[in-house]
């Protein structure tokens, strides 16, 4: 059974006009008018709490599919949302231990050759773990082009302005590999360099 079906069945049964459902749920008449012509869907939780209001199990509306469809785009989209901030706080504090090592730190101890070096293999192994950080969130971030077969090499950027590569594009995924690659390469050289011959 569809949701509109469902809303507008469960509203006459209680024998209320929209607006004391709207003021009831503090949502606007028009917001519950769309939903009952099935012009659009309630988000997840406004969901729930439609069916505790008129106490329908959410299980009667699987067979609404474009309904269902929108649950999985919200779930998906709470589920980005949660990476993003997740990783951005990361990313945040991978960046300031870099920059407390480099300025702080590593100025502190540069009398002592064993400090100072542990100190920037530190620095550096922060560096890999802050650039393999970057394109894991640049992946979440990117993921409604994964499976798109002609997705576009560039992207606009999440943060800021001007362009990005798209990690689900053929040639940005062999771009972004390869940059790692060498990224990962140069650090982990100028730590071995440190080590031996520092």
């Amino acid at each position: 059974m569809e949701l509109s079906t469902i809303l507008v069945e469960e509203r006459k049964k209680k024998g209320i006009t929209q607006q004391e459902v709207a003021d009831t749920l503090y949502i606007t008449r028009q917001s519950l008018s769309n939903w009952e012509n099935g012009k659009n869907f309630p988000d997840i939780p406004m969901l729930v709490e439609l069916s505790k209001y008129y106490d329908f199990s959410l299980d009667i509306i699987k067979g609404d599919a474009q309904l269902m469809n929108q649950v999985q785009k919200d779930y998906e989209l709470i589920n980005t949302k949660k990476a993003n901030k997740k990783y951005s706080v990361l990313l945040v504090i991978l960046t300031a231990l870099i920059v407390l090592t480099s300025v702080v730190l590593i100025p502190l101890v540069s009398n002592n050759k064993i400090l100072l070096k542990s100190f920037t293999l530190f620095d550096l192994l922060l560096c890999i773990v802050l650039i393999h950080t970057a394109v894991k969130f640049g992946k979440i971030v990117y993921q409604y082009y994964e499976g798109i077969p002609n997705s576009p090499l560039w992207v606009p950027k999440v943060f800021g302005y001007g362009i990005s590569i798209n990690p689900y594009n053929k040639f940005g995924k062999i771009i972004t590999t390869a940059l790692l690659v060498i990224l990962d390469l140069f650090f982990i050289g100028v730590g071995i360099t440190m080590i031996f011959f520092g």
